[in-house]
């Protein structure tokens, strides 16, 4: 190209000193700048060559060079990019990102039009463009990725099965590892953790999107664990079982067409809906005699307390004064234990005791006045009127329960309402329905059938409802069991595998991460400190160990379900028991007892083994839970660490993120996929669990979640996820560490595809639908599993891990961080 016409080369050199210090040619650093202007920058050039073309006459050939460069490279670019700009794809990450990789090359070719100009200008080559520093240096980011040993520390103490349960899981990971060839591990060292939070189907369908995502490229054989709660665990135990059960299953397709294995998923995903009228019918059923049977032991105790009244006097005036001695005795006691306080604690706690027996007394004299005086409310109603009275109030007691099989009922705004009114109905009806039972128990008792005393046979049905409820399993009796069995068919079963699956039988094809299941285990009634706030534990199951920091640690296959194993169907069900009467933190305590009389309860009880801490010599309760059990979830009363009965309950109610035992076993990188609903976006999940593990483990974590935050106008978020250190301490012999976080939200940024945009503009609460809402239909599971994919697909985006396709796991979060960290 020659250089000899001076307005050529005074024109190359006017627009070479625009472009040498602008964005269209110097590199954005990822956690800087801003794409908007970037696009901006872009668009200036045309009007920079157009000045500088009319102030340097006769400048040809640099018209030609500038002209055909910047029609034919440059202005498809801002062409496409201003559309999309007006639409808001630059205010999301995800549509920076398209943008960045976009501006990456349209930034080499105006460097190499610059180089031209250059030669245009001074008849020399351009010297080597300076490049700016990198936020993150290599240094810097080495020091994130220094190998990390996981397992959970030892503490030295003689008891302590930390190193059995290492061992355990360090020969599962390496075999795995090993069978699968994963790249570039080490072994001992640098453990990968996948954590799907709960959420119902809402969290299963989004974690299977990312799930496939991750399988696709390659990167779900370098899982080593994963840990699961709730609605997580759906889609995790639907990956052990198929996984587990044989390497060739296959459970990608992010985009289709569905495998067969995904494809059963997707047409079963409507769990809790019943096929057709005779299998509503038989649910129906089921719900009905499981609350019954629960009923037989406090119906029998009304038989024998009617038995016992007719041989008391029943005369209103009698208990009335009763009561008022009762009273009497009552204020006395109060008054003697305010003296007492004042002569030392030994005398206080003996009149404290004196003032308790009085309270009893009184409320049982009171009981009994209101019972005496019910019954004068009932004596003006007919037999007929009681029996409608009775029948009418045994329907609203078991109304909660079985609601959830009635399809008109199936809208999320509908039953919340029903069951805000219900349950407050159904506790009222209680209490009548127990009364009328009493009195029609007593009449009966008092008449004669036969030439026989109706005693005799008040009795017999007394002994009877005591023979009836002696058998019963609480756990069998519990919406849990239905439950499960929904679940199992959905996430667990298919046409080949129809068997249970034992949780010390997973994984035998060495295919499938291994599992950990997060539950609550519920101690309302613990004495230790700990757990004052939290009212439940870290309850475990997994394939060689179950249990709980407080009760310890014991090989699951001495841990039973009954009289057969625990299996991976139960242990999914329990983990995801969203609605019992003992819910850690998340508990009513005022509404504990009425939801387990009412048996809208989905909680599990287990029996501990032999040799788990603090385990007691003798279980009085058998080798069933029985209605002691019940009474247990009513009061709260001997629900502790040392119990032999350990009642379990959603994950969620305790920590819903799954992270947790992944930080025990200090993993080197987690990815975290948060489907819970957080419609106010409050990252309560995130942040119990950051608090939870500060206060254990003294482990350290702060992300910056400003861009996943939508913004209040528009309810779009900017990105869908962070990445973010994990500091972990000294622990012992172990010394510190560093780890990484991906945290991936439930979020839309604007740019999704036209499904999930048309679902979203239908239902404006996507996609934070209540996860009340458990009967999705094909349209709303594909819209949730479509976003999943959408989410995983934005952190594998050109402009984040380069050209060319991450290997491994280790090699995509060392991309992520040289783009997403900022240096300390």
């Amino acid at each position: 190209m020659s250089t000899h016409n001076p307005a050529d080369a005074a024109a190359a050199h006017h627009l070479l000193c625009e472009l040498r210090d602008r964005i269209a040619t110097q590199r954005l650093p990822y956690q800087h700048g801003d794409e908007g202007r970037a696009l901006e920058s872009l668009k200036e050039v045309f009007g920079l060559a157009r000045d500088v073309m009319a102030r340097h006459s006769g400048c040809r050939q640099f018209t030609q060079l500038v002209s055909d460069r910047l029609n034919l490279e440059l202005r498809p670019v801002t062409a496409k990019w201003h559309r999309r700009s007006k639409a808001g794809f630059l205010n999301g990450r995800d549509g920076a990102d398209e943008f960045r990789a976009d501006l990456e090359q349209v930034q080499d070719r105006l460097r190499e039009l610059s180089e031209e100009l250059h030669v245009m200008a001074y008849g020399e080559a351009m010297p080597d463009w300076p490049e700016p520093d990198p936020v993150m240096t290599a240094e810097q980011i080495d020091r994130c990725f220094e190998p990390v040993g996981y397992g959970i520390p030892a503490i030295p103490q003689a008891d302590d099965p930390a190193e059995k349960i290492n061992e355990a899981e360090r020969r599962e990971v390496e075999a795995r590892r090993t069978a699968l060839a994963v790249p570039g591990s080490r072994p001992g060292f640098d453990a990968v953790g996948l954590a799907l939070s709960g959420g119902g189907i809402r969290s299963a369908a989004f974690s299977l999107g990312v799930v496939q995502v991750l399988a696709e490229r390659g990167l779900l054989k370098g899982v080593d664990f994963l840990s699961t709660v709730s609605g997580g665990g759906y889609t995790g135990s639907f990956i052990s079982a198929r996984l587990g059960a044989s390497r060739d299953a296959d459970i990608a397709g992010p985009r289709g067409p569905d495998t067969p294995e995904i494809q059963y998923l997707r047409q079963r995903a409507k769990y809790l809906a019943a096929a057709d009228l005779k299998q509503r019918w038989a649910m129906v059923t089921a719900a009905w005699a499981g609350l019954v049977l629960n009923w037989t032991a406090p119906l029998s105790a009304i038989a024998f307390l009617a038995l016992a009244s007719t041989w008391l006097p029943v005369s209103a005036c009698l208990w009335t004064s009763a009561l008022g001695i009762a009273v009497s005795l009552i204020l006395v006691t109060l008054g003697t234990y305010a003296w007492a306080m004042r002569s030392g604690a030994r005398a206080a706690a003996l009149a404290g005791s004196a003032l308790g027996l009085t309270l009893a007394i009184g409320a049982t004299v009171l009981a009994a006045w209101l019972i005496v005086t019910g019954r004068s409310a009932l004596i003006g109603f007919s037999a007929g009127e009681r029996l409608t009275a009775g029948g009418f109030a045994g329907l609203l007691a078991a109304a909660p329960m079985v609601i959830r099989f009635i399809p008109v009922l199936k809208s999320p705004a509908v039953r919340k309402t029903v069951l805000q009114v219900l349950i407050p109905l159904a506790g009222l009806a209680v209490p009548i329905l127990a009364l009328i039972l009493f009195f029609a128990f007593r009449d009966a008792a008092l008449s004669s059938y036969g030439g026989t005393s109706g005693r005799y046979w008040l009795l017999g049905i007394a002994v009877v409802l005591a023979l009836m409820a002696y058998p019963v399993d609480v756990n069998q009796t519990a919406p849990l069991r239905l439950y499960r069995d929904s679940l199992a068919e959905t996430f667990v079963r298919d046409e080949n595998l129809r068997e249970a699956i034992p949780l010390q039988n997973l994984n035998a094809s060495q295919a499938a991460p291994y599992h950990l299941i997060n539950a609550a285990l519920n101690l309302p009634s613990s004495s230790n400190p700990r757990l004052r706030d939290r009212l439940a534990d870290f309850f475990l199951f997994s394939k060689h160990w179950c249990g709980s920091p407080l009760t310890g640690y014991v090989a699951t296959g001495q841990w039973r379900n009954g009289k057969v194993p625990l299996d991976l169907a139960t242990a999914m069900a329990v983990s995801g028991a969203a609605v019992s009467s003992r819910m850690g933190m998340a508990a009513s305590r005022s509404l504990s007892g009425l939801l387990t009389l009412l048996n809208v309860r989905l909680g599990f009880w287990v029996r501990r083994p032999a040799g788990t801490a603090n385990a007691p010599a003798t279980d009085a309760l058998g080798g069933r839970p029985g209605f002691a059990c019940l009474l247990r979830e009513m009061t709260g009363i001997a629900m502790d660490e040392r119990c032999a009965w350990l009642n379990l309950s959603d994950g969620g109610h305790i920590e819903n993120m799954g992270i947790y035992e992944l930080l025990r076993r200090r993993c080197k990188f987690i990815v975290s996929v948060d489907g819970e609903a957080d419609p106010a976006c409050t990252f309560y999940g995130l942040m119990t669990l950051i608090r939870h593990a500060q206060i254990d483990f003294g482990i350290h974590m702060a992300p910056d979640l400003g861009e996943i935050r939508p913004d209040a106008a528009t309810g779009l978020s900017r990105s869908h996820g962070a990445l973010f250190r994990i500091h972990y301490p000294a622990a012992g012999a172990v010394p510190a560490a560093t780890g990484l976080l991906l945290y991936l939200k439930l979020t839309v940024t604007g740019n999704e595809g036209e499904l999930i945009r048309r679902y979203r503009t239908a239902h404006p609460d996507f996609p934070h639908q209540t996860t009340l809402d458990q009967f999705f239909d094909e349209e709303q599971f594909e819209a949730y599993r479509a976003l999943g994919v959408h989410v995983a697909d934005a952190m594998f985006i050109r402009s984040l891990v380069g050209p060319l396709p991450p290997a491994s796991i280790a090699e995509w979060f060392r991309s992520l961080a040289a783009r997403l960290l900022e240096p300390i």
